[in-house]
């Protein structure tokens, strides 16, 4: 089970879902950002052992997200509407892509697995 989950939603009804189903789980929800600035200050302000990021947000897309979270060990999945086929050609560093609706206790599941 992770502790400190960061949830990375600009779709307050998909975080307040995605919130409910990892704490549902056992699962302990840290923060939700709705921006890419708004993670990353939550990341150099808080211990967070795992992430779920959509991938377009209001002030760009999650790919620095992804990298700083790559860069620091910490586990993560992108959950997005877009086609996993499109996020391939963005140079993304490797992380498991979700397609939504996804059931979020399940992915952070699949993430302590992997860890």
């Amino acid at each position: 089970m992770f502790k400190n989950i960061l949830i990375v939603e600009d779709e307050m009804l998909i975080a307040m879902d995605a919130e409910e189903s990892l704490e549902s789980a056992g699962h302990g929800v840290v923060k939700v950002a709705r921006t890419v600035s708004e993670a990353l200050s939550i990341l150099r302000e808080q211990v967070v052992d795992a992430a779920l990021l959509d991938f377009n947000l209001p002030d760009g897309t999650s790919i620095p997200i992804a990298r700083w979270l790559e860069e620091h060990g910490v586990p993560y999945a992108i959950v997005t509407s877009q086609s996993p086929r499109h996020l391939f050609r963005e140079n993304l560093p490797r992380s498991p892509i979700y397609q939504k609706p996804s059931d979020y206790a399940a992915i952070a599941q699949d993430l302590a697995r992997a860890a």
